[in-house]
């Protein structure tokens, strides 16, 4: 029981932690802004035109806008099929953010249901969390050899359609954000991740260490 537990929280907490850190760098203005400098986007299309339209994208994204719309030359500067595709990725952000809401709410109920076991529980916690880091690593490993066909194969299995398939020719997304882009914004939320559920595996081996301490000091006076 205590093992389950231990292996049902840290999946829990591991994959929270994951949508949390991909969600918040979707709307990150200062990694935008890095990647556009880095990439030399800023001198291409112009600093006021990337904001703009980056600030739209950011500001659907986050639920602060009905519309995906940035007017340029009198229109808007989103094709349809960039309006199309945005409206997937806006449905799989809310799909997520619900997923990982209900997730925390369980953390918490399992949390409170296994309260005289937490010290004991949270050893098995952090040994799963650092089995499913090392999972998470070596699969990062092997999707950083070839990002695009890992790019193709997440676009695959997360959209029931082709508009991902955006043309250079008359998309400002594709444009502004090319593969080097997400492959960066990868390795952030790879990183963050990893960094969360480090210090967690650490607090939680701590507190486990500190249970088994107080255990073994208990036996050691029962027996003198």
């Amino acid at each position: 029981m205590k093992s389950f537990a231990g292996m049902l929280m840290a999946a829990i907490f591991f994959l929270s932690v994951l949508i949390t850190s991909f969600s918040a760098l979707a709307v990150s203005t200062p990694f935008y802004s890095y990647e556009y400098e880095k990439n030399g986007t800023y001198s291409e299309f112009g600093r006021k035109e990337v904001d703009g339209v980056t600030g739209a994208v950011i500001e659907y994204l986050g639920g602060k806008s009905e519309n995906l719309y940035y007017e340029a030359g009198g229109s808007n500067i989103f094709t349809q099929r960039e309006t199309a595709h945005m409206a997937d990725v806006r449905g799989l952000f809310q799909f997520f953010g619900g997923m990982r809401n209900w997730m925390v709410a369980a953390f918490a109920l399992i949390a409170i249901a296994i309260r005289r076991e937490l010290r004991a529980v949270s050893r098995r916690f952090a040994v799963w969390l650092v089995f499913i880091m090392t999972a998470f690593t070596a699969f990062a490993a092997a999707a950083a050899t070839n990002y695009e066909y890992f790019f193709t194969i997440f676009h695959e299995v997360f959209f029931t359609n082709d508009y991902w398939l955006l043309d250079p020719a008359d998309s400002i997304i594709i444009n502004i954000m090319p593969i080097s882009f997400f492959s960066d914004a990868a390795l952030v939320i790879f990183l963050s991740t990893l960094s969360a559920c480090a210090l967690a595996a650490l607090a939680a081996h701590r507190l486990g260490k500190t249970q088994f301490a107080q255990t073994n000091s208990h036996i050691k006076d029962l027996l003198t």
